[in-house]
Parts: C-alpha cells; sequence; structure tokens
C-alpha cells in the first residue's frame, strides 16, 4: 500500500513538472526557405516557410534572413509588431504579394522598436491595396526593394508615433495608381531618400504631408540622387496647411522629369528646395500655392517644360 502512495506521488510530481516546462526559446537569428515548414523552429537547420511564422519565432530586435527564392507570405498581410531587420542578402526573389484588396506588410510596433526590410519584392498584381503601412513604431528602413503595382499607394508612411523616421535608399516604387511614397505622420518625422526613382505613378511620386499633424511639429525630407518620372501629376510635393506641421523637403543633385508638374511646395509652411537638380519634361517645372515656398540655390537646371513656373523660385545664398 505504501509503495502505491510513493508510484503516484511521484507521478503526480512528474506530471506537475512536466506541465511547468517552459515555452520553447525564441530565436535571434531566424530563417525562411521555400522548402520550410512553419511548424518548424525557424533555425537554419529547420527554417519556417512564411515570415508571420518567423516573426512569432524571433525575439524582439531579432533577424529573419530569407534563404532563397519564393513568397514569403502566403497571401496573407505581413504584421510586424516588434522590432526586426528582415533580410534577403541577395541574388534571389524574395516576393511579397499583398491580399486582394490588403496591404503586403503593415508595422504595428512599439514607441521604441526599429523595423529594417532589406531586399524584398512587393507587387501587388493590380488587386493590393498597399504596398508597406508604417502605423507605428520609432523608424522603418528600406533598402534595395521594389514596391509596384499597388491601387492606392506603394510606402505608405503615416506614423502616430510622436516622433519617427522613415529611411528609403536604392529602391524603385513604381507603377501605384495614386502615391509612389507617402510621407504623412501625425507626429514629428524625418525622412531620408537616397537613390530611389518614383516612376509611373498614377498621382504623385513623393509626397510631404502635414495636414495630419498638428502645427507644433516639424516633417523634415531629404532626396539625394534620385529620380521621379513620369508620374499622373507631380513629381515632389511638400504640403501643409493652416495650422499643420511645416513641411520641407529638399533635392539634392536628383531628377524630376516627365511629371505633370515637376516640384511643387503648396501651403504656409511648405517649403521645397532645389540644389544641383534637374526639372524638365512638363507641363510645368515648379508650382508655388497658397504661400509654399520653392527655393533655389542657383545651380539648377530647369528646362524643357512647356511652361517652367507657376510663380517665383526664392533665392538661396550658397554658405
Amino acid at each position: 500500500m505504501k509503495h502505491s502512495i510513493i508510484v503516484v506521488a511521484v507521478g503526480l510530481t512528474l506530471a506537475g513538472g512536466l506541465s511547468a516546462a517552459p515555452a520553447q526559446a525564441q530565436n535571434q537569428h531566424s530563417f525562411v526557405s521555400s522548402l520550410g515548414n512553419d511548424a518548424n523552429n525557424c533555425t537554419l537547420a529547420a527554417p519556417c516557410r512564411h515570415l508571420q511564422a518567423a516573426l512569432t519565432a524571433t525575439i524582439s530586435g531579432g533577424e529573419i534572413a530569407i534563404l532563397d527564392t519564393a513568397g514569403y507570405n502566403g497571401g496573407a498581410t505581413v504584421t510586424i509588431t516588434q522590432a526586426v531587420s528582415i533580410v534577403n542578402p541577395g541574388g534571389f526573389e524574395a516576393a511579397i504579394a499583398p491580399p486582394s484588396g490588403g496591404i503586403g506588410i503593415i508595422i504595428n510596433a512599439g514607441t521604441n522598436d526599429a523595423v529594417s526590410l532589406r531586399g524584398l519584392s512587393i507587387d501587388g498584381a493590380g488587386v493590393g491595396h498597399v504596398g508597406i503601412q508604417f502605423n507605428t513604431g520609432a523608424s522603418l528602413t528600406v533598402e534595395n526593394c521594389i514596391v509596384r503595382h499597388m491601387t492606392s499607394d506603394g510606402i505608405d508612411f503615416v506614423s502616430t508615433t510622436a516622433t519617427s523616421a522613415l529611411t528609403v535608399s536604392n529602391s524603385l516604387i513604381a507603377d501605384n495608381t495614386q502615391i509612389g511614397i507617402n510621407v504623412s505622420p501625425t507626429g514629428s518625422a524625418t525622412a531620408m531618400f537616397n537613390r530611389i526613382e518614383t516612376n509611373n505613378n498614377g498621382n504623385k511620386g513623393l509626397l510631404v504631408d502635414g495636414e495630419s499633424s498638428t502645427g507644433t511639429n516639424t516633417i523634415n525630407a531629404t532626396v539625394s540622387d534620385s529620380v521621379a518620372a513620369g508620374n499622373g501629376s507631380y513629381g515632389y510635393y511638400s504640403k501643409t496647411g493652416s495650422g499643420n506641421a511645416s513641411t520641407s523637403l529638399t533635392l539634392f543633385h536628383s531628377v524630376a522629369a516627365n511629371n505633370s508638374t515637376g516640384v511643387i511646395a503648396f501651403g504656409l509652411g511648405a517649403t521645397l528646395r532645389l540644389a544641383n537638380s534637374t526639372v524638365t519634361g512638363g507641363a510645368f517645372g515648379w508650382a508655388v500655392f497658397n504661400s509654399g515656398v520653392v527655393a533655389s540655390y542657383g545651380d539648377n537646371y530647369i528646362d524643357g517644360n512647356f511652361e517652367n513656373n507657376i510663380g517665383d523660385l526664392t533665392p538661396i545664398s550658397k554658405q
């Protein structure tokens, strides 16, 4: 009888220990592959198939590496809620196909979370609504990416975080029905664009818009070595309204070609600066409305437009 009681007690102790076993640890580095399985632990030896599974398996601040050519969202929106880097090291296509009427990648991260996307091809195929939408987080970095064929915008940076930052480099944002890149936060923001092309979008190439933000905030964007070409309305657009955040968009060594209007500043507090840049091939080269300012350092090439201007350039002295 005593022996039976001891056996039962030991069994209960073991059962309790098993039920209290810790959950599987998350990875610092996770991996996805065309041959992976989402039931795996997303290690290099046992990669997952889709990015959403890998995000669940990865610690905040970790990295997800893409191992070969494939589609990596399984027809669903990839939702990012943590600091993470998603990396395609190159040599193959890492594709994201947004669902019909939906978003390819949506970022709802924490206030201090930095998100980085490298080497992704996000193609809406004429049915996806938005390629990348940033709602919350500290920053978004987009590098070596393609975003195209959306029914609305390529990239929507609509951050509701008090202060946030966007960096886009070596990327093509093209053939979207509305805006290539829309920077329209509700707080203050900085944006850096280097070697990007915002081409053949139905409306604007690059929009920096303060009308969603209050007048105490500022939105500052800089573009270098970039091209906005063939967009339906404006190539580069700095915009704000009365009582809204001031907007500053500076173009250096960049091109606005064959847009309806090359560059435009609209509203008191909206400034667009031109330095060593070319504006050509449009119905208008530049335009200023409602006390906006298009300013020039005097070293630009503005010619070959049907009319070069609506309004005057404001000269800036070089320092």
